[in-house]
């Protein structure tokens, strides 16, 4: 797929293994930078989000990111990201295995903390 970002940030956080590292810790999260960057590798390699691994355990998501969908880092990570259809013929938005390029909106995020 192809990958954009939705900030500055999260490409820096991308691209930048020890400022992943740093964010990882600052987070508490329970992944490690190369465990993401696997993840981002794995989303770029894949020809649409039909070619995703299930281990990643691609799914929409609801309530306040409804629209957006996620893929596993660990049990409790995710990266959620959003389709970046315009221009995509092929999207069909009630098919997200439609996808084929993405924006990233968060990296490392837990949203099952309260």
């Amino acid at each position: 797929m192809i990958i954009s970002f939705a900030t500055p940030r999260h490409e820096k956080l991308a691209n930048d293994h020890l400022a992943l590292e740093k964010y990882v810790a600052k987070q508490k999260a329970h992944c490690t930078a190369d465990e993401v960057i696997a993840t981002l590798d794995t989303l770029a390699a894949a020809e649409s989000s039909f070619d995703l691994p299930h281990f990643l355990h691609p799914h929409p998501l609801s309530g306040s990111y409804k629209g957006y969908f996620a893929v596993w880092i660990s049990k409790q990570d995710r990266i959620i990201f959003r389709p970046d259809h315009e221009g995509d013929p092929e999207f069909r938005i009630d098919n997200h295995k439609t996808i084929k390029r993405i924006i990233i909106v968060e990296i490392c995020k837990d949203y099952h903390k309260r």
